[in-house]
């Protein structure tokens, strides 16, 4: 199959046909198609834009959006560059206050914690 149209990067051209899927409609399928092609560039940019836009006026408040949003890549390019106080790998042992051998254990056998509360329905 040949390309019958004008090409990707010649958008004035393309932007007619895209009007033409709109206003004129289609004699042979070869033009249909060509409307077609020639519409998909300006929607794909379109729904692009849109999604761009939609994430630019209300981002998502998670705590990944913050730190690899497009707001702040000029600080994470800074941080990569000027270096950076904190470390990646752990300096110390984390301690925490939990047995977990015991608590897998009274999970193991009794399938719940002993110090969780009762979940039975009696005591209602």
């Amino acid at each position: 199959e040949t390309t019958t149209g004008p090409p990707v990067t010649d958008l004035a051209s393309n932007f007619r046909l895209a009007c033409e899927f709109f206003t004129k409609p289609a004699i042979s399928y070869k033009d249909y198609k060509q409307q077609c092609v020639s519409l998909r560039i300006f929607a794909f940019a379109g729904v692009c834009g849109a999604c761009v836009l939609g994430l630019m006026l209300d981002p998502p408040k998670s705590s990944y959006w913050i730190r690899y949003s497009p707001r702040y890549w000029l600080s994470n390019l800074g941080g990569v560059f000027g270096g950076s106080s904190k470390t990646l790998l752990l300096t110390s042992k984390a301690e925490h206050e939990t047995n977990v051998p015991e608590v897998v254990q009274q999970l193991v056998s009794t399938r719940r914690l002993d110090t969780a509360g009762s979940d039975s329905e009696d005591e209602h």
